[in-house]
């Protein structure tokens, strides 16, 4: 059977395909286009334009020395994790990150098929990243090589009179001026960026030191390690000659949020600059001494992630020098009448409002409020009562604060999965974790971005959590039935 008959018989896999954001090309055995799918048309390759056309006609830059789909044919081995440049028929500058596959028919490779996905926005933020370190902050990559005053959070910005924040900072006064490796951890919304930025600031040589922060699940595996150990020109198609944050943060601080994220193969190649105090550029044979603080922090308890493996232990114990734990916002409710208080003063300047505070019942709800989303989702229920008040005191009807729907909604997962009468952590973690996400997709309608946004994680963190629960299948049947 060769590769056209096989793919027409395939008939379902047209809708799967259909469906899907990335872009996926199928190849015969003579190299020519004979599908791509919807992602792939509206990036400007329609089906009359690509198909029977040879790859090398419709992606000019690709020859038999760089084309993974050769590889592929050649090896039988997929390609992974590949990141190209070409130019659409519409002129336009395209960077991809491509996985290449081969089609086998009893044992005979028949045709292959690319999984494309656009990082042209993402490789522009690292371009910004490295091209310009005086303080940009985009999406989730912050840099400052040369620091300003009150450019940063400093121990002064974290809010509170209770006695978790007074330990929380004494703690951060205790490590600022170590140089050992810091990990954070804290619930979503709690702060950890303010905390690793007061660390920071209040170290002795912050006014000359640089800051660098990189979301580790913000950014593709591949790109991330450029990102991270920097690029030699011709390493990959559109590479330049480019220093990576572990250079950049060289003398100061390098902040890496959400370091469970990050790949496990990437994970080990991080010990090594560690171990090492010296960094490999993408495509290099130099190494470069590098010195450098780092903290990192995760939103998942560290003995989880030990028991679930989402990091190495030898990188856990080279992370986890010194430890803070940021206490959640339930923890500390004696705190909120300060932070209300400091949102209504912002929300002021930024609405020209002249709200001087919040009725009783409005106060006596938040102290009621378990506050799972922590202080961010505080901050935002005062800017919606801000939104709607038009006196001078926040009333409680105003905001329309239903604390009972979160609450519903947190009760509905909080029963532990029992095996053989024991409760079972990783299986527990596992199972709430899938019908949160199930639920979230459900209500978007399998909107993976918009899913992302109502669970308050990046999207790539959805994606990867998507891959790791094999519920791609689940959001193509909810797609399909919608239709």
């Amino acid at each position: 059977m060769d590769i056209n008959s096989f793919f027409q018989e395939k008939k379902y896999i047209y809708k799967i395909l259909s469906t899907i954001n990335e872009q996926v090309y199928v190849v015969n055995k003579d190299m020519e286009i004979i599908y791509a799918n919807k992602a792939a048309q509206e990036n400007g390759f329609n089906q009359e334009n690509v198909l029977g056309q040879s790859i090398f006609k419709v992606f000019p830059h690709l020859n038999k020395e760089n084309s993974s789909f050769v590889k592929v044919f050649a090896t039988g081995e997929p390609v992974i994790g590949s990141v190209c440049t070409y130019i659409t028929n519409r002129g336009e500058r395209k960077i991809s990150l491509t996985s290449t596959y081969p089609i086998k028919e009893k044992r005979e490779i028949i045709g292959a098929y690319e999984i494309g996905e656009d990082i042209s926005g993402i490789n522009k933020l690292s371009e910004d990243l490295l091209s310009n370190q005086m303080g940009q902050k985009s999406g989730d990559i912050y840099s400052c090589a040369k620091p300003k005053i009150n450019k940063f959070y400093d121990i002064d910005s974290i809010i509170g009179e209770s006695s978790e924040i007074k330990k929380l900072k004494e703690k951060i006064l205790i490590m600022a001026n170590s140089q050992s490796n810091v990990l954070i951890y804290g619930e979503t919304g709690t702060g950890k960026e303010l905390v690793a930025q007061s660390i920071y600031s209040f170290s002795k040589n912050s006014k000359k030191a640089p800051f660098i922060a990189q979301n580790c699940a913000a950014i593709p595996e591949s790109l991330l390690e450029s990102i991270l150990f920097g690029t030699v020109k011709g390493s990959f198609t559109g590479a330049e000659n480019r220093p990576g944050l572990f250079e950049l943060a060289n003398g100061g601080v390098l902040f890496l949020d959400e370091i469970n994220s990050m790949p496990k193969n990437l994970q080990a190649k991080i010990l090594r600059v560690i171990q090492e105090g010296e960094v490999r550029r993408v495509g290099g044979e130099k190494e470069i001494p590098v010195n450098f603080k780092l903290i990192s922090s995760t939103n998942v308890k560290p003995e989880i992630l030990l028991q679930t493996g989402e990091i190495r232990k030898d990188l856990y114990y080279r992370l986890n020098v010194l430890y803070i734990e940021i206490p959640p916002l339930r923890d500390r409710k004696e705190d909120i009448p300060y932070l209300v208080q400091i949102f209504i003063e912002e929300y002021n300047k930024k609405l020209n409002k002249k709200v001087i505070g919040v009725d009783e019942k409005t106060i006596e709800s938040f102290m009621d409020y378990d506050w799972p989303g922590n202080i961010r989702e505080l901050k935002n229920i005062v800017e919606r009562f801000m939104n709607m008040t038009n006196g001078k005191v926040i009333r409680f009807d105003e905001g329309q604060f239903s604390p009972c729907l979160v609450i519903k909604q947190k009760d509905r997962y909080s029963s532990p999965i029992k095996k053989e009468g024991r409760i079972r952590l990783k299986e527990a973690v596992k199972d709430l974790e899938t019908d949160i996400i199930k639920e979230a997709l459900k209500q978007t309608g399998g909107n993976i971005s918009k899913a992302a946004r109502d669970l308050d994680i990046p999207q790539q963190t959805l994606n990867n959590k998507i891959d790791k629960y094999n519920l791609r299948l689940f959001i193509d049947n909810m797609r399909y039935t919608q239709e």
